[in-house]
């Protein structure tokens, strides 16, 4: 026999089905969402670093020298003294530095170009014999070690020669007060750009000074310090699981010498309408301006502070740059970059800098060469400066 439902209890499974329906819908529904969620791209990171990889000298007794004879004697003070701090070494330190850092973008500063004239003409010719090309020598090393950099912008900036008593001795050449060779240092600030990395740079552009630091050499040769900054725009493709973003990247070395308006002068030249930082790109702005927030300093500043606030407060302060990167960059006092002399000297005040504008969000900061303890086979730091790396998370900039 078979028995038929009756009509009251159809109803009531009619009825039930609806709310089956419901609670199935909001046990789902936290699960499709986690899923839209997770399928949502992100923003992309980009890892940048700031390196000064000293020039091999302190050009110090050069612009101090009163007469010719003694900005002769202090050439061969400084071409002795670029030969004892060993760049060919130095970039083995310097290529573990980036190596192990995997910056996308690298700004580089104080990538000299030393070259010489055996025997001294008095600067009649231009020196075009390389004794150190910094720039080769540390991109060979990046080579060897498997991290495959290349030059996206290269300027040439400062450009001297001088003749040098290298010898200490007046009767190498009587009448040239003992000059025995020319001596030639050319300046550059450098972008390296990671190869097969995520970011891909176009336009490259550069500029110079209009403000410079100004001299007479040995009371004789009026000098310029020219001086400057490279950039170039860069662009990190998008993935499955990241957004496509662009930014302009920029890299500078502001005045050392002379009086600290000149470096803050340099500054507002980096931010007036058409310099480089003036864009509506996403903004990473980095070098060494040779200034930076009192604040920063371990201890108290003092008159001369190479700290100097004048140029860091106008790009803070006046042009709404935000300071991210890492603190206590510089300096190392021996400029042989003896690790025995350094001692347990440490980093005590910040020069270089990683800023931006809009801000971002800084996800990892730190020096490196900041160790004295890390040297070549005969006791050499990498440089007086440390490096900044900073890794960011781009967003879009508002227009």
């Amino acid at each position: 026999m078979i028995t038929h439902p009756s009509g009251s209890a159809s109803r009531a499974r009619q009825a039930l089905w609806p709310m089956v329906a419901i609670l199935l819908l909001t046990l789902i529904a936290p699960a499709i969402s986690t899923a839209a969620k997770s399928k949502k791209k992100k923003d992309p990171e980009v890892t940048v670093m700031s390196r000064n990889v000293y020039l091999g000298a302190d050009l110090g007794p050069g612009i101090d020298a009163t007469d010719t004879c003694g900005a002769i004697d202090a050439g061969g003070v400084i071409l002795n003294q670029v030969d004892r701090t060993n760049f060919p070494a130095r970039a083995k330190l310097l290529a573990a530095e980036i190596d192990k850092a995997d910056p996308d973008l690298v700004g580089l500063q104080e990538v000299a170009l030393w070259r010489f004239d055996e025997i001294s003409d008095f600067s009649g010719t231009p020196a075009e014999t390389v004794r150190y090309d910094f720039l080769q020598l540390l991109l060979d090393e990046l080579k060897a070690r498997g991290a495959r950099y290349k030059v996206a912008v290269s300027q040439d900036e400062f450009d001297q020669e001088l003749p040098a008593d290298r010898d200490g001795s007046d009767a190498t050449n009587e009448f040239l007060c003992g000059a025995d060779e020319d001596g030639r240092l050319t300046m550059r600030d450098v972008i390296l750009v990671k190869k097969g990395g995520k970011a891909k740079v176009s336009n490259p552009e550069m500029g110079q000074f209009t403000t410079t630091y100004d001299v007479v050499l040995g009371g004789v040769i009026p000098i310029s310090v020219d001086r400057g900054w490279v950039s170039v725009d860069a662009k990190v493709k998008g993935d499955k699981k990241t957004k496509a973003r662009k930014f302009h990247f920029v890299n500078t070395h502001l005045e050392a010498f002379g009086d600290p308006t000149i470096r803050e002068a340099q500054a507002r030249e980096l931010f007036a309408a058409g310099g480089p930082l003036q864009t509506k790109q996403q903004l990473i702005f980095l070098g060494d301006i040779n200034s930076g927030s009192s604040k920063d300093r371990i201890g108290s500043p003092f008159p001369g502070d190479p700290n100097d606030p004048l140029a860091y407060n106008a790009l803070v302060d006046d042009f709404g740059l935000f300071n991210l990167g890492a603190r206590q960059s510089c300096c190392y006092p021996d400029p042989d970059l003896s690790s025995a002399a350094i001692g347990g000297y440490r980093f005590d005040h910040t020069v270089d800098h990683v800023m931006v504008k809009p801000k971002i969000k800084q996800l990892d900061a730190y020096i490196t060469g900041d160790d004295p303890t890390v040297t070549t086979p005969d006791g050499l730091v990498s440089s007086d400066h440390g490096g900044v790396v900073s890794t960011l998370r781009l967003k879009k900039a508002k227009k």
